[in-house]
């Protein structure tokens, strides 16, 4: 429905355009009678309007500056069919009441237009919304500014260029109000023009990367127009002005991405500034010498300004340039100021997400992330296909890189930015190796938490569950005794006898209990004794073939710290249990080293395999015991069979006055 409402706009302007300028070409009226007659303007504007808002309006239909658009041309080419129309009835002696009622309707249409249409559509550019709630009063403040301007033009008393008599709204005219009739139609043009442009200059502030590209398709449209000024402003200078103006509304709507629009813009507004001031500097040097010097001052003198304005070209356009690029692309040609930049925001503790936006603002990035071993841990902006991908070098830490996007109509990133994204690569892995540092240490303390919590738990569930009935038990059965020792000691015999097995059981408990926090076998026998025994309990298989194990460690150990020797322990024991109950071995080895930190090792001859080990509970729990003392533990298959590795750094060391534990 859409799509044919849109067309059938275009189709209903196009007729119109094409009757009233045919009938023009019949009456034999002269170019230029057309051009005063504004046949020309209206109809050059009813078709670029068209030719722009049909596009807009079937691509984007919920986008109203599609709409506007063409409403405007509807505008524009009622007039222009008028006008034609109107020069006819001139021909063929019309009647005065029809030629009047044609002079109404081409007065009445086109101040719609350019009046009430496009500054809405300005106002709405490009999302379709306005800026903010706030805005509503001004939208209706340009539609009421636009009708007044619509009853001043088809008040005019004056007839059109090629003859006629006047509207019938004429007598509302106000005769004393004539003599400034220029004054206030450049009012009505430059309000609604004030008002739209403080709407673009508060979007493009407040806007992303995507609805800045799009305004800067705007502003090109305004810096097109800008050198046509001196030619005059009521006339070619706004008509090119307008001209352009929904050509560049469609294609910054449409495709935004066409040209790489920051580049565009800045060279325009390098050239621009310089040519005026270049022009203007000139100007008023000759002038002022001329009136100063008078009759002294000749050609000689004016080309001498004119070296002098030479000379100076370079320096200022070096400057102009540095000052636009900065505007339109951050401090990539300055990255001392980048760096400076980034470092506020690193002494801000804004995060990686504030490091990323600094990335973003210094180079005028649509997007900036970070990641961790390919995986994306900050991201700010939106994500394009395609971006350039930088090493970040963060030693000690996972590898990390950093994302950037291209600009729209950028193929790549230029020299400078590359430039300057060189310089912010040391700070920025210095700032996430920083970050991923703290990351990991707030979760290794997390989980020394947790583990500490639920140790706690296990204790308590223990003494609740199985030392406190049996003590318990043990303070009745004791009170049973004690009150029958007299008058039925066979009984309170018996009674003794049961308290005797209650308090071996609840001494087994405390055992077991004191085994789970720390094995008393380290502390009475040493790692190597302790593992030795463990070895010969685990050696003995129940129903199948007994596993020979054998300890290989050096004769004297030195001190180790207490949480080294019981990872050691439970990793060996552990390793040594699955060999014994999920492996068809026959034989074990379990070697321990000591080169700045404790290796423990155990393999067995099970088999090779090429299925490597999902990971259990067993595993996991040598892994995280490993990594509390910032080791590691690698397990699977090996040539010969299992293989479980563990690397136990020594730190913090042992006192250098602990007495040598034996082996």
């Amino acid at each position: 429905m859409t799509t044919w409402l849109a067309w059938g706009f275009f189709a209903a302007v196009a007729a119109a355009v094409g009757t009233g300028v045919g009938l023009w070409m019949e009456c034999g009226l002269t170019y230029q009678l057309a051009v005063d007659s504004f046949l020309v303007t209206d109809a050059v504007l009813a078709a670029v309007f068209a030719a722009c808002g049909v596009p807009v309006a079937w691509r984007r239909p919920r986008n109203p500056v599609g709409w506007l658009l063409l409403c405007g041309a509807a505008a524009h080419a009622v007039t222009a069919m008028a006008l034609g129309l109107l020069a006819l009835g001139l021909r063929n002696g019309w009647s005065e009441p029809a030629l009047r009622a044609l002079v109404t309707a081409a007065l009445a249409a086109w101040p719609l237009g350019l009046r009430l249409f496009v500054p809405l559509a300005l106002l709405l550019f490009p999302t379709g919304r306005l800026p903010g709630p706030g805005w509503r009063p001004i939208a209706w403040a340009t539609g009421a500014i636009g009708a007044l301007f619509w009853l001043w033009c088809v008040t005019t008393p004056h007839p059109y260029a090629l003859g006629g008599p006047v509207g019938y709204p004429h007598v509302l005219s106000v005769p004393s109000l004539e003599p400034h009739r220029t004054q206030i139609d450049l009012a009505g043009i430059f309000v609604p023009m004030l008002v739209d442009l403080t709407a673009l200059m508060v979007r493009y502030r407040r806007g992303d990367e995507r609805l800045r590209r799009q305004l800067l398709w705007l502003m090109l449209a305004v810096l097109c127009a800008v050198p046509w000024w001196p030619l005059g402003m009521s006339a070619a200078a706004l008509q090119v002005l307008i001209i352009v103006q929904p050509v560049a509304m469609a294609v910054a709507i449409l495709r935004p991405q066409l040209l790489d629009i920051q580049w565009v813009v800045s060279r325009a507004l390098l050239y621009l500034a310089l040519s005026l001031s270049v022009l203007g500097v000139y100007a008023g040097v000759v002038l002022f010498l001329d009136r100063v010097l008078r009759n002294t001052f000749h050609l000689g003198g004016a080309a001498l300004v004119a070296v002098g304005v030479a000379i100076a070209f370079h320096p200022v356009r070096a400057r102009l340039q540095r000052l636009i690029d900065r505007m339109l692309y951050g401090d990539r040609g300055d990255p001392v100021r980048a760096l400076d930049r980034l470092g506020a925001r690193l002494s801000a503790e804004s995060g990686l997400d504030g490091l990323l936006l600094a990335v973003r603002d210094t180079l005028r990035l649509p997007y900036a992330a970070f990641r961790l071993e390919g995986r994306p841990v900050a991201a700010s902006g939106t994500e394009r296909p395609g971006g350039l991908v930088i090493a970040l070098p963060t030693p000690g830490t996972k590898e990390a890189e950093l994302v950037v996007g291209t600009r729209r109509g950028q193929a790549r990133l230029d020299a400078e930015d590359l430039r300057t994204l060189k310089a912010l690569v040391v700070p920025l892995g210095v700032a996430v190796r920083a970050t991923v540092l703290s990351a990991e240490l707030q979760s290794s303390r997390e989980r020394l938490v947790s583990a500490r919590e639920e140790e706690r738990r296990r204790l308590r569930r223990d003494l609740h569950d199985g030392l406190g009935p049996t003590l318990t038990g043990l303070a009745f059965t004791t009170d049973a005794a004690r009150n029958l020792v007299r008058t039925d000691p066979d009984t309170a015999e018996q009674l003794l006898d049961q308290l005797r097995g209650h308090a071996t059981g609840a001494i087994d408990e405390i055992r077991r209990l004191v085994e789970g926090l720390r094995p008393p076998a380290l502390d009475e026998l040493g790692l190597v004794t302790a593992l030795t025994r463990q070895a010969e309990r685990l050696s003995h298989r129940v129903g199948g073939a007994p596993l020979a194990i054998t300890i290989d460690a050096p004769g004297r150990l030195p001190p180790l710290p207490a949480a080294v020797e019981v990872a050691a322990y439970r990793i060996a024991t552990e390793a040594l249990t699955n060999a014994a109950r999920h492996s068809r071995a026959d034989h074990a080895l379990v070697r321990l080293r000591i080169d700045g930190a404790l290796r423990v090792e155990v393999s067995d001859n099970g088999g090779p395999s090429a299925v490597p080990w999902q990971p259990g509970v067993g595993l996991s729990t040598m892994a995280e015991r490993a990594a509390e003392l910032a080791g590691h533990c690698r397990s699977g298959p090996g040539p010969e069979g299992g293989v479980v590795s563990a690397v136990l750094p020594l730190r913090p060391g042992p006192r250098e006055d602990a007495p040598v534990r034996p082996p």
